[in-house]
C-alpha cells in the first residue's frame, strides 16, 4: 500500500526558510485532510469584493510576519482563516517557491492536517472546498487555458485549470497543486 506521507516527507524538501528576495514574501498551507475516508485537498473559497483574489480558490495563506519562517507563516495563516490549530498540521515538505504575478515571492508547505473544526473568517474565506486527492492527480481532468478573468501583473498565456463542479481552480494555487501531483504521481507507479 502506498504511504503518501511517507514518501513525501522522502522526496519534497522540508520547510526551510526564506531566499534572499527584493520581492515580498508569503506562505501557503496546502492541507492534506481525510474527509469521507479518501485524502483530499482542502482550498478555501475567497470572498467576492475588492481584494485581488475575489472569488477565487486558493490555499489558506498569506504574507510573512516579522522573522516567521514559511512553515510559521503558513501555519499562521491557516489558523486565522479556517481555525487550523498548529499542532494539527503536520508538514510533509514544500514545494518549489514560485512567483506570484503580483511579483510575491510565495512558499508552499505541504502537510497533513488532522481533522478539526472549522471556524472561518468571513472576510477572507466564504467557505472551505475540499477535493479528493485521486481526482486531483487525474490528468484527464486537467486543461491548459488562459486565465479566467484578467490579472495584475504579467500572467502567462495559459496555465492549468481543474473544474470541481461549479468551481473552478487555476493559477498559481493550481501550479502548486500540479507541481505536487508530479511528486505523487512519480512515487505511486
Amino acid at each position: 500500500m502506498f504511504d503518501l506521507d511517507s514518501y513525501l516527507q522522502r522526496v519534497l524538501p522540508a520547510p526551510g526558510d526564506w531566499p534572499p528576495t527584493d520581492l515580498r514574501r508569503a506562505a501557503v498551507l496546502c492541507p492534506i485532510v481525510v474527509h469521507e475516508g479518501c485524502d483530499h485537498v482542502l482550498f478555501v473559497m475567497r470572498p467576492n469584493g475588492s481584494h485581488q483574489h475575489a472569488g477565487q480558490i486558493g490555499f489558506p495563506g498569506g504574507m510573512h510576519e516579522a522573522d516567521e519562517s514559511p512553515l510559521q507563516t503558513a501555519s499562521r495563516e491557516c489558523f486565522e482563516e479556517v481555525g487550523t490549530p498548529p499542532e494539527a498540521i503536520q508538514p510533509l515538505g514544500e514545494l518549489p517557491p514560485r512567483e506570484s504575478t503580483s511579483m510575491i515571492h510565495v512558499h508552499c508547505v505541504v502537510a497533513r492536517v488532522a481533522t478539526f473544526d472549522l471556524s472561518l473568517d468571513s472576510r477572507e474565506v466564504e467557505r472551505v472546498i475540499r477535493m479528493p486527492l485521486v481526482d486531483l492527480q487525474r490528468d484527464d481532468r486537467w486543461q491548459q487555458k488562459p486565465p479566467p478573468v484578467p490579472t495584475p501583473g504579467q500572467q502567462p498565456r495559459t496555465g492549468p485549470h481543474f473544474k470541481f463542479g461549479d468551481d473552478l481552480l487555476w493559477g498559481l494555487t493550481a501550479r502548486f497543486l500540479r507541481d505536487l501531483v508530479e511528486q505523487i504521481s512519480g512515487g505511486a507507479e
